[in-house]
């Protein structure tokens, strides 16, 4: 969820970028995701879409996908447009599988249906069978990008 503090945050990030010169804009973004605080991180992460030249914070949106703090996941994961504009097939297909660990809803991957892909389907596919032979839950939403049987 998204809190006024974090739509301030978001804001004063905008205006910081339109202040620096462009070739300080990724560093500072950068500095901004590793050394933030945690509302801080989502702020940035929710706002990249947002930012001139997006494409530039690809690596670091990417790279936000590793991280074990499950809101600062989320917040590029889900209702986030700027995997499904922005990341290369193989990024995006690991933030879906992640979701799915973390149990982050599907539902709320933006461009999700449209960024389906076969790869992606077989590594749900291989999810599912994991999860079955060990005898644990199979979560509903892998149903929007499972092909019926």
């Amino acid at each position: 969820m998204t809190g006024a503090d974090e739509c301030g945050r978001a804001a004063l990030v905008l205006a910081a970028i339109a202040a620096l010169p462009g070739d300080r804009h990724v560093g500072f973004v950068r500095d901004l995701i590793r050394r933030g605080e945690v509302r801080e991180r989502q702020a940035v992460l929710r706002a990249l879409a947002a930012l001139p030249a997006a494409e530039r914070f690809v690596e670091l949106a990417i790279d936000a996908c590793r991280s074990n703090i499950e809101t600062v996941f989320t917040a590029i994961a889900c209702d986030n447009d700027y995997p499904a504009r922005h990341f290369p097939a193989p990024a995006f297909d690991q933030m879906v599988i992640k979701a799915l660990f973390v149990g982050a809803p599907l539902a709320r991957v933006a461009g999700l249906a449209a960024r389906t892909t076969g790869e992606l389907v077989r590594m749900v596919d291989a999810y599912v069978s994991e999860r079955t032979a060990a005898g644990r839950p199979i979560p509903g939403d892998v149903a929007l990008i499972r092909r019926p049987s």
